[in-house]
């Protein structure tokens, strides 16, 4: 018979306990929206590529609020710090990608204007 290590049981224990959802979901919905959820978070972040190759390919950044970028990023770092938190890896990729995308539009604003 084999035995599985004992912090699986204690892992599987831990998830029963706190009342927490399998990972991967067993029910193919809700797999399907995590697998969403996943692909969205690059996807939205992303959006500001466009904006980005504007700021630094023409140099343009007329009519970019410096301040609004500024809360923006100050804006996405409890939400980082709660996925990290909670280890919601999708939150995790979505608020990242959204800081680095903020910080090279205030780069731009900063050096073009």
């Amino acid at each position: 018979m084999h035995e599985q290590p004992t912090h699986h049981h204690l892992h599987q224990r831990k998830r029963t306990h706190l009342q927490k959802q399998k990972y991967p979901h067993p029910h193919k919905k809700v797999r399907f929206l995590d697998n969403i959820c996943i692909v969205f978070s690059v996807l939205m972040p992303a959006t500001t590529i466009p904006q980005i190759l504007i700021i630094y390919k023409h140099h343009q950044v007329d009519g970019l609020s410096l301040t609004m970028w500024l809360l923006y990023c100050v804006g996405v770092i409890p939400f980082l710090i709660y996925a990290i938190v909670h280890k919601e890896k999708p939150l995790i990729i979505l608020n990242i990608l959204w800081l680095i995308a903020q910080i090279v539009i205030i780069t731009g604003i900063l050096i073009y204007r």
